[in-house]
């Protein structure tokens, strides 16, 4: 019997709907530590759910610590409470009847800096994928990305980039396990001030963060610029 999910034009994601019921059942104690959770194909009968929506759903629960997917074993509850931790993310400031767009500008197989391959604990002179990305706020770019994927990732496209990135990377059999990140104000470069409209007087937000697999190698490279007066950056404890 499928659960029944809020299709209305105003209601939650359905992959967060999902998330929502399972933490639930979760909390309520149906599924317990050590149990072996359903695969992504149960939940797309029992939800009604396409595969990605059901990924999405399971992706959040690892990230919130409440599972763990491994190859060949499958996924583990591996707690019923949400774990101590803090999540980072950035939110778009203003009316949010202004549309938010994502452009994908390059897709490109180059050598990076030196510094990059460090980073990646890549070779020098690697050569890695690296995707170009400017998000808009009505007809405004207030936010400019370089990702930079493992050579493992033989090749990219704009329709494989059509959703999330890291489901993506899912698909690749990459997970990201845990990840570092760095923030800093600082004056923009020539490229940024182009392709985001701006001059060197205007500081932008520096994001560079690396996403890492169980084994601790590194899955995604990014390095992000934001423009200070649409974005918040929020870090929540518990």
């Amino acid at each position: 019997m499928k659960k029944q999910l809020d299709y209305s034009t105003h209601s939650k994601p359905l992959y967060a709907q999902v998330y929502d019921i399972l933490v639930e059942k979760l909390n309520k104690g149906e599924y317990r530590k050590n149990d072996t959770f359903p695969t992504e194909a149960e939940f797309q009968e029992m939800f009604g759910i396409s595969r990605i929506t059901a990924r999405r759903a399971l992706s959040e629960l690892e990230k919130e610590g409440y599972v763990k997917r491994s190859r060949g074993v499958g996924t583990l509850v591996i707690r019923n409470s949400k774990k101590a931790y803090a999540t980072i993310h950035t939110q778009v400031l203003g009316a949010s009847t202004e549309r938010v767009k994502r452009k994908i500008i390059s897709i490109t197989k180059m050598v990076p800096r030196d510094e990059i391959c460090e980073i990646m604990k890549l070779p020098k002179g690697t050569m890695l994928t690296r995707v170009e990305r400017v998000i808009t706020k009505g007809k405004l770019p207030i936010q400019y990305n370089c990702f930079y994927f493992p050579p493992c990732i033989e090749s990219v496209s704009e329709n494989d980039l059509e959703d999330s990135i890291y489901l993506f990377l899912e698909t690749q059999g990459l997970n990201s396990n845990r990840y570092t990140e760095k923030l800093s104000a600082v004056i923009p470069s020539p490229q940024e001030m182009a392709l985001l409209n701006i001059d060197e007087k205007t500081p932008v937000l520096s994001r560079r963060r690396v996403d890492y697999n169980k084994n601790n190698e590194a899955i995604l490279y990014m390095e992000g610029s934001y423009l200070s007066d649409y974005y918040e950056y929020k870090v929540n404890g518990s």
